[in-house]
């Protein structure tokens, strides 16, 4: 689970998504993952207004609007910690992100598969099956001010 937020302004009024995969604050909004121990990929966007959405190409996206301070976006991964300064959009203020995910329901399936597969979790078999795939799993967060 990993949640974007304003660098200055960490959000705690967006509720933790349970059984969901999205939720959103007032400042930050956070995504679900179906699984903790794979990496996934992470694409952050800003646009000058609504950008074309080319939905079919993901399974599913959400779009809310938050409030950033400073305009200046980080991603809290919840058991990683926090990674600053990722995005500067053009200026502070009330934006519209669109959050977009692929692959969520395949890693995680395959992931688990490996545990049927592997008898040793530290081998080299699973560390590598894990291994590829690592970025498969990919959300895209696009930003453009609120109109």
């Amino acid at each position: 689970m990993f949640q974007t937020f304003d660098r200055e302004d960490y959000d705690d009024t967006a509720p933790v998504p349970g059984r969901d995969d999205f939720s959103v604050g007032e400042r930050s909004v956070y995504l679900r993952s179906f699984q903790t121990n794979v990496l996934v990929r992470l694409g952050l966007e800003s646009w000058e207004s609504e950008p074309a959405w080319g939905g079919e190409a993901w399974e599913g996206s959400h779009t809310a609007a938050i409030e950033l301070a400073t305009g200046v976006v980080g991603v809290n991964e919840i058991t990683a910690g926090a990674q600053h300064d990722l995005l500067t959009l053009p200026a502070p203020g009330r934006y519209r992100v669109r959050v977009a995910h692929r692959n969520r329901r395949m890693v995680s399936g395959a992931y688990m598969a490996l545990f049927d597969q592997f008898e040793d979790r530290h081998g080299p078999g699973f560390t590598a099956a894990k291994r590829d795939l690592e970025g498969r799993e990919q959300y895209l967060a696009q930003f453009w001010p609120e109109p």
